[in-house]
């Protein structure tokens, strides 16, 4: 018995001590988390104005029920979605497409194409929307000069950011350019981990290259492909950088997601209630996607085994 108490006792000593040892850790977390996001949802229900001396003032619901009533809410969420939606879907097939070349055997040099293609990720992105605006620019940009002279289109003087049809488009192409590396090294660590005897196995069955692909590789990097979505469904819904340096939101809110409503709103407008409200509304919304997801992939992976 007193052995047994010994080993509570020295059980109990190192359960605290490891409590202490990650307390700062917490202490941190909740200073640089927790609290701008608390602070932020206190926000959303007040009138505070930089334009106003005054305190900020508790309005309840008021500035949510002005961003919904006035339509702002509901634009900025179809072209988040759309934006969103796209950039993850083009990158998701790039990536797969070259994570799956350089898996190929048959390829040569196959560790400088790899650091070759990660080139795009390590440029940031300030300097890749710049880089975007001179290659779409009306004027002097190489990507009208390239479609001019293939014959896809008709006027070389193209107008790519200020358009209300091309400006998202313009952004989506900057985005997918820049995040794309990205998942084809995830994707390219899956395909990787594959066990060779099941690929064999199926070849010897008599399956080809689209079936292994199909029923043995997708099956295998399921978790990958969940986590990659997961990852860049996440940062393309706080992409500002990009957006704002390319279009600045425009032209008319064409290319104005949450994150630069927000930044519109707090920082053009000097709105901080109804900026605050717009990050909330978005936060809340990723919330519940990345929960159902997460339960969607679960699953779906549970009926794999």
């Amino acid at each position: 018995m007193k052995n047994k108490h010994k080993i509570s006792s020295v059980q109990t000593g190192d359960s605290r001590f490891a409590f202490l040892c990650i307390l700062p850790a917490f202490a941190g977390v909740g200073l640089v988390v927790l609290a701008p996001i608390l602070k932020a949802v206190w926000m959303s229900f007040t009138d505070y104005k930089l334009t106003s001396v005054a305190p900020p003032r508790w309005n309840n619901f008021a500035n949510y029920k002005s961003l919904f009533l006035s339509g702002k809410a509901g634009a900025y969420f179809v072209v988040t979605l759309t934006f969103i939606a796209m950039v993850v879907a083009i990158q998701f097939l790039f990536a797969l497409a070259v994570a799956l070349l350089l898996n190929a055997r048959f390829i040569r040099g196959r560790n400088v194409m790899r650091a070759l293609f990660m080139i795009p990720w390590t440029i940031p992105s300030v300097v890749t929307a710049l880089l975007w605006s001179w290659m779409l620019h009306s004027q002097y940009g190489v990507v009208n000069w390239l479609l001019f002279h293939m014959g896809l289109i008709d006027n070389i003087n193209l107008v790519w950011t200020s358009s209300r049809t091309l400006a998202l488009p313009s952004v989506i192409m900057a985005c997918v350019w820049r995040q794309t590396p990205y998942m084809m090294v995830m994707l390219l660590a899956g395909l990787q981990s594959v066990p060779n005897d099941l690929v064999e196995a199926a070849r010897v069955d008599g399956a080809n290259g689209w079936h292994v692909f199909a029923h043995v590789m997708l099956p295998s990097i399921r978790p990958v492909i969940d986590t990659s979505i997961m990852v860049a469904v996440i940062n393309n819904s706080q992409m500002f950088t990009i957006i704002y340096n390319m279009t600045g939101g425009g032209p008319t809110g064409r290319t104005t997601t949450f994150s630069v409503g927000a930044y519109l709103e707090a920082f053009i407008s000097y709105d901080f209630g109804k900026g605050s409200a717009l990050g909330v509304v978005w936060l809340v919304f990723l919330g519940v996607f990345v929960f159902l997801y997460k339960r969607y992939s679960d699953k779906k992976a549970s009926s794999y085994l």
